[in-house]
């Protein structure tokens, strides 16, 4: 016998908020992505990159890699 019950209103809510936080987290890395490749195209340094959008080093190499 199954001693737990299905609430489907909870797992709803648990799925769209997840969702939403993969979504937001997404989107930033997508705007951040976006800033380091207009800075670059412009001639700016990874380290003028990361300095001006305070991010890692490390960071900024890999969205250009990509």
């Amino acid at each position: 016998m199954l001693l737990t019950e299905y609430d489907e209103k909870r797992h709803l809510k648990l799925t769209f908020e997840e969702g939403r936080k993969e979504g937001y987290t997404k989107g930033r890395e997508d705007k951040l992505k976006e800033l380091v490749m207009k800075k670059y195209s412009k001639g700016k340094s990874i380290y003028q990159i990361a300095e001006d959008l305070e991010e890692e080093v490390s960071v900024i190499e890999r969205m250009i890699e990509r």
